[in-house]
């Protein structure tokens, strides 16, 4: 079993200060698991840190003279994606939800509120990308899939299953450029060009199956795009390359591009993301707390003023 260490067990083990730990965790260089009201941080996320830190964190490479990183307060380590998924089987005998999905502060929102909710329940977060999730939920690994994909997308990835599908949100999906955007980068086509490179997302997140359906219908091959070939595993670190000057672009959502105040955002479209669960699903425990809070006024207020989302369409169900 994987070992879970509260914050005061992890500072006590590093010798530091238990409010260091949790700005760890603020920043993203420590992952943790939430398990009712409370953080915990597994062994797996400890050592992954531990070894991460040993190694040196290559985001650093473009620190300025003061020795502070433009976008120090995003970078992330970037582990694998499959690391998420090496502690699914512990999550999946826990208490409470299971819910798959790239970090989000909308699902952070989602589960502040279940966690407060008179019927809520415990929301334990697998992060993945869109992929992984469905992935998950059809094999039962998860109980939602938040997922940023056409519906017959997901209805092809989750077969033979009926499902049941919530509209979270709708957002931006556009280029970060520097400030300026001193290449003028306003279309994909510009990806082709000798003088652009990219921050690329990894196989399932959704800016890269944007991004690959885009190439293969113009048929433009991906060797021919800089900078494709090296993966990162969340907006905030391709947010973070395009501010440390390692690439010129990179596709993303909105939210990472103002949270550095160092980007541009030039938007291309708006996607819908959905929570996606099986219908039958619907009648257990939490489900319908968590449909009554997606629906509220309150929650749909907090969340467009947090991350500037488009809530028109927040809390409408329907089945696949």
């Amino acid at each position: 079993m994987n070992k879970l260490y509260t914050a005061q067990e992890v500072a006590d083990r590093l010798q530091i200060k238990k409010t260091t730990v949790y700005e760890l965790i603020k920043r993203g260089e420590l992952y943790s698991s939430k398990v009712g009201k409370q953080l915990r941080i597994s062994e797996q996320q400890l050592n992954q840190y531990l070894e991460h830190s040993n190694s040196g964190n290559p985001g650093n490479s473009g620190a300025s003279a003061s020795g502070i990183s433009p976008m120090s307060s995003l970078q992330v380590p970037e582990f694998p994606p499959e690391s998420s998924l090496l502690k699914r089987d512990y999550l999946l005998h826990s208490s409470g939800l299971i819910l798959c999905g790239q970090f989000s502060p909308a699902l952070e929102l989602l589960v502040s509120q279940m966690s407060i909710h008179p019927q809520g329940i415990p929301v334990l977060q697998s992060f993945m990308n869109s992929y992984n999730s469905l992935y998950s939920l059809y094999f039962k690994k998860a109980h939602i899939a938040c997922a940023s994909l056409d519906l017959e997308d997901i209805r092809h990835l989750v077969p033979g299953t009926a499902l049941s599908v919530i509209c979270l949100y709708e957002y931006a999906i556009g280029f970060y450029v520097p400030s300026g955007n001193p290449k003028g980068i306003t279309s994909l086509n510009a990806l082709s060009g000798k003088n652009i490179t990219i921050a690329n997302r990894e196989k399932g997140s959704t800016p890269r199956i944007y991004l690959d359906r885009f190439l293969l219908g113009s048929q433009i091959s991906p060797a021919s795009v800089s900078g494709y070939s090296t993966e990162l595993v969340s907006d905030i670190s391709t947010a973070a390359a395009v501010a440390n000057h390692k690439a010129d672009t990179a596709l993303g959502e909105e939210y990472a591009a103002h949270q550095s105040g160092l980007l541009d955002f030039v938007p291309l479209e708006t996607l819908p993301m959905y929570l996606v669960m099986e219908t039958s699903a619907l009648s257990q425990p939490g489900f319908a707390a968590l449909l009554e809070i997606v629906r509220s006024e309150d929650f749909r207020t907090i969340l467009q003023g947090q991350t500037g989302y488009d809530v028109t369409r927040t809390g409408e169900l329907f089945s696949l």
